[in-house]
């Protein structure tokens, strides 16, 4: 049995493709795929004049007059995900213009917003919001509208590759794994992360005009670094466990392979899919629509600025139940909408007290957290110091004797980089190490190694030998070099504690006593 046609069509500033399908349980069979170059001399701001080529166009290629499906590219949508604190489904379509309404880059009074949900919980619902300016879809109207077709509905094209990916994702993966889609199938390409077939990320970039494959491939592995970093910023990227390119055949192999490397996940070129019966047409740049056109068969919520979600006509319920309760309920009922649209009013003036109150503490916010990093570097530095005193003062109460050893010189070296801050821990540090070289002579070699056994028994430093022992003293026979290595900047304060308080309460002869004890 014979479908009715359906079509999809995207009109970029140089190129129209189009698709028409016959729709069955679930599937999509693809009859006739068109894409055909805008002429340079047609005015792409004329509706009508546009529309009318485009009609010519489809006719040619014998497209029938059917429902069509129009695609907005990314460039012309904001797209967000919201959590908005309710589980009412009347409550969602006014909660979400008012969250997005606040980030949009042009009016909001001038902008159809649509949405799906996404996930929700006990006291709240995730939708992913997307608002188009009124503009462009009234260009999209006057157009159809001249080319002789009928709109049945007006969606985001990368939300037909979030049906593709997903329906794939429903048969072969694990729930919660992300894929990255690369579309390079219009004039710009399009990059987003689809998780369990909704899109957690979206990104766009421009490509070069020219049929340039090398330069196209060089644009496109650019942009995917980009939305790559962006995403490992804003996003869990340990989700995304697979990439997709789809597009020219060429340029997409081409580019496969670096994405590959730069994601370090498997990356595929979309060659053919197990719901849409192609009819061995050259799809590379038509995927998008036929996803677009399966969207419904699959049986999930999509986005339609043709008629987006509304929230409820209160008001006009009510108005029926005054019909049946007579002339005492619509005055009954005139009180309850003034005192409804009262209490918005006032719900509005504390959403923009709120805003206001956001946007004047905000940079302060920021400020703070900015000095306060800056101050708490600062106090990392400053601990980057070394007490070679107290260092040396330790050392000499482990040392024999002056008759029996004696140390010529001690020499100490901080090596330091810089302050260090861990992204993971929220901490600052500074590593740095201590090197002492102490250079000296004893009586003999048993001595010296005494003095180095005493040293190494601290466990306060680690000890090397910087030259060979040799019988050469001045003033001793056996002369010795060594270094010693230590991260800390203080020396033990016991150790230090009990030499200074030796120094004060005994003298040098008492001190050179200790020594010896601890020699022997």
């Amino acid at each position: 049995m014979r479908s009715s046609p359906t079509i999809a069509i995207d009109l970029g500033r140089r190129r129209l493709r189009a698709v028409e399908a016959g729709l069955a349980a679930g599937s999509l069979r693809v009859r006739r795929v068109m894409v055909e170059p805008v002429p340079e001399d047609l005015d792409r701001d004329d509706a009508a004049a546009l529309g009318r080529w485009v009609g010519r166009a489809l006719g040619r290629a014998r497209f029938p007059k059917a429902a069509a499906t129009f695609a907005v590219s990314r460039e012309h949508v904001v797209m967000k995900r919201i959590t908005l604190r309710t589980k009412e489904a009347d409550e969602l379509p006014e909660m979400a213009r008012l969250e997005l309404g606040r980030d949009l880059p042009f009016d909001a009074d001038d902008a159809v917003i649509d949405f799906v949900t996404v996930s929700g919980d006990a006291s709240s619902t995730e939708v992913l919001a997307v608002a188009v300016p009124q503009k462009v879809l009234t260009f999209i109207g006057q157009m159809a509208t001249a080319a002789g077709l009928d709109i049945v509905r007006i969606s985001l094209r990368n939300m037909g590759t979030a049906a593709l990916i997903g329906s794939l994702q429903d048969r072969a993966e694990r729930p919660g794994l992300g894929v990255l889609v690369v579309d390079i199938t219009g004039e710009r390409v399009e990059l987003s992360v689809v998780v369990d077939g909704v899109i957690r990320f979206s990104r766009a970039g421009d490509l070069p005009s020219l049929d340039e494959p090398d330069r196209i491939a060089e644009a496109v592995v650019t942009e995917t670094r980009r939305t790559w970093m962006s995403y490992r910023i804003v996003g869990d990227s340990n989700d995304v466990r697979r990439a997709v390119v789809i597009g020219n055949r060429a340029v997409s192999e081409q580019v496969a392979g670096s994405i590959s490397e730069i994601l370090a996940v498997e990356t595929d070129v979309l060659a053919e899919h197990p719901l849409v019966d192609t009819d061995r047409l050259q799809m590379d740049s038509a995927w998008p629509l036929a996803g677009l056109l399966l969207e419904p068969q699959l049986g999930v919520e999509s986005i339609d600025f043709q008629r987006p979600r509304r929230p409820p006509d209160i008001a006009g319920r009510r108005r029926r139940r005054v019909l049946v309760a007579g002339g005492l309920a619509v005055v009954v009922l005139g009180g309850g909408v003034t005192a409804a649209r009262f209490d918005l009013d006032n719900v509005r003036r504390e959403v923009a007290s709120l805003e206001s109150q956001r946007k004047l503490l905000g940079p302060p916010f920021v400020r703070y957290g900015r000095d306060l990093y800056r101050l708490a570097h600062l106090q990392q530095w400053e601990t980057v110091d070394a007490d070679w005193l107290g260092h040396l003062a330790y050392i000499v109460t482990l040392a024999p004797p002056p008759d029996r050893l004696v140390l010529d010189s001690a020499t100490g070296s901080l090596q330091f980089d810089k302050v260090r801050f861990d992204r993971r821990s929220k901490r600052f540090s500074a590593p740095r190490q201590l090197r002492i070289v102490l250079e000296g002579e004893a009586v003999d070699r048993l001595t010296a190694d005494s003095f180095r056994g005493s040293l190494v028994d601290t466990e306060a430093y680690e000890i090397s030998t910087t030259g060979l022992d040799a019988s050469s003293g001045r003033r001793l026979p056996f002369a010795f070099s060594y270094l010693l290595k230590t991260t800390d900047g203080s020396p033990p304060r016991s150790t230090v504690a009990r030499g200074a308080e030796g120094a004060e309460g005994a003298g040098p002869g008492r001190r050179q006593t200790a020594s010896r004890e601890r020699a022997r």
